[in-house]
């Protein structure tokens, strides 16, 4: 009767353990992610445990069979164990996660530089690892006073080694390498803090780390072996001393890092596979009025450490997919060596994001750029990014309304005459601009646009609608990342 009972109660625990593998095998992936991470060790007691006493074996027969019997598969799967897994353990330095900003490098977006981790003050760091080392405790299980000693100098050491190099070591791992950001954050990056200089500071960074462990590890494994209790004091003092001069030496490389990381978290967020239209030409010609008008909302103020001017960024939608519109820093009629880092942003942004062109020209001379420069600019962007969907767009309409008419009027008188020679053609593909009814006349299909009386707009966005919708901007975004790749 009794084995009947211990037979009939082990069926229902198999049972039991049935169910709630099958239950683990039919668990979504949200919820069993939110399981917690149980090691298999005491399921597997457990369920040698029981199979024992229903067995009626004995508890070292038991315990064998704890460390030999394998765990179900879905079991496993439920409970993962982190060896197995290859995880590492996480950093016992609080507000330094392990590895930030390198899963949205990995997946090819952007925001790394806002997952930074936060850099603490060198002195900050030092004041807490010398309190930390100062609070070693003597080992109350050893008896012989020098043996004492030398145990709470070799740990107080070690202690304060590991309080200065843990977050030296979470810095370098938080802050991914150039190599793996976006294209565009690669750009924005040597605009903020220039060329070079964020990997000189992570190296400064990384070698105070790699001297402050030599010093450290030295003088744990001296104060160990100290033949008496004064030599290991002795040896102790002096290799607290000397870590403390070598961080202090070489702290000046952790505020730079303060510095760069504030600078850099500032960057606003950049969305690469948001197609963009960028309104593009000289400074103050009535992009920024544009935006206003183009976008379904209010737009954003962006705002870049490396410049005080401000840049609008709003969104509009076409057959029902978002899109974001920005006006740039107005670009000069000069070498690509003299530009200033506000033209090279507007630069970046045309190279390494998917933008369309409005190229924005004003012709009324109020600009404080020439006609001439700025179809100069013009035809420069135009040969760089020759493959970029464009629109040219002529602002302040309603003070140009006899430059238009003259130019219109040249254009009837062109088509009047019938076709052209081949000298008059090669001047039409190549003409000389310099000034208002010239540039109209050379962009005939130019919308010309008016942001105070709203004459054009609802034509400007017409045409940014058919420009958009012949050519898509992620199309054209995957034509490029297919060239680079083959350029490779």
């Amino acid at each position: 009767m009794g084995h009947s009972m211990q037979a009939a109660a082990s069926v229902a625990r198999a049972r039991m353990l049935g169910r709630l593998f099958r239950l683990a095998g039919a668990c979504p992936a949200p919820a069993a992610a939110a399981l917690p991470a149980y090691r298999r060790t005491p399921l597997r007691c457990w369920a040698a445990a029981s199979s024992a006493a229903d067995l009626g074996s004995s508890p070292a027969s038991s315990a064998a069979a704890a460390s030999s019997t394998p765990l179900p598969a879905d079991a496993a799967a439920l409970h993962p164990d982190p060896e197995d897994e290859g995880l590492d353990e996480p950093e016992s330095t609080p507000g330094l996660p392990r590895k930030l900003g390198s899963e949205a490098v990995e997946a090819g977006g952007t925001g790394a530089f806002q997952r930074l981790p936060m850099v603490a003050p060198s002195k900050e760091i030092l004041e807490s690892a010398v309190r930390r080392a100062a609070r070693v405790p003597y080992n109350k299980k050893l008896k012989n006073e020098a043996q004492k000693a030398k145990n709470r100098a070799a740990r107080a050491l070690d202690t304060l080694m590991k309080e200065l190099c843990v977050p030296l070591g979470a810095y370098i791992k938080g802050f991914p390498a150039p190599a793996r950001l976006h294209p565009f954050e690669r750009a924005l990056l040597e605009l903020t803090v220039g060329a070079g200089t964020y990997e000189r500071v992570l190296a400064r960074v990384e070698a105070l780390r790699r001297s402050t462990v030599e010093v450290g590890k030295a003088y744990a494994t001296r104060a160990s072996r100290a033949v008496s209790k004064k030599d290991a004091l002795a040896l102790q003092e002096e290799g607290l001393e000397r870590l403390q001069a070598v961080f202090s030496r070489g702290s000046y490389a952790v505020d730079e890092l303060k510095d760069v990381a504030k600078s850099l978290r500032r960057l606003p967020v950049v969305e690469p596979q948001l197609p963009t239209v960028a309104l593009v030409g000289a400074p103050n010609v009535g992009k920024s009025s544009l935006v206003q008008l183009l976008s379904s909302g209010l737009p954003e103020v962006q705002n870049y450490p490396f410049t005080t001017r401000s840049i609008k960024m709003g969104h509009f939608y076409v057959t029902g997919r978002r899109h974001q519109v920005t006006d740039t820093p107005g670009l000069l009629n000069r070498p690509e060596q003299d530009r200033n880092a506000m033209e090279r942003l507007t630069l970046a942004c045309l190279q390494h994001l998917p933008t369309a062109v409005l190229f924005v020209a004003d012709l009324t001379g109020q600009c404080g750029t020439t006609v001439a420069d700025q179809w100069r600019i013009r035809d420069e962007l135009k040969q760089r990014f020759s493959g970029k969907p464009w629109v040219d767009v002529l602002s302040k309409a309603d003070l140009l309304e006899e430059e238009f008419d003259a130019a219109d009027q040249r254009l009837d008188d062109q088509q009047a005459a019938g076709p052209a020679s081949q000298q008059q053609q090669q001047q039409q593909q190549q003409p000389s601009v310099s000034d208002a009814v010239q540039f109209a006349a050379a962009v005939p299909a130019a919308v010309r646009v008016s942001s105070t009386s709203g004459e054009g707009v609802d034509a400007l966005k017409l045409a940014m609608l058919q420009m958009l919708e012949q050519q898509p901007l992620g199309q054209q975004q995957q034509q490029g990342a297919v060239e680079e790749a083959a350029a490779g």
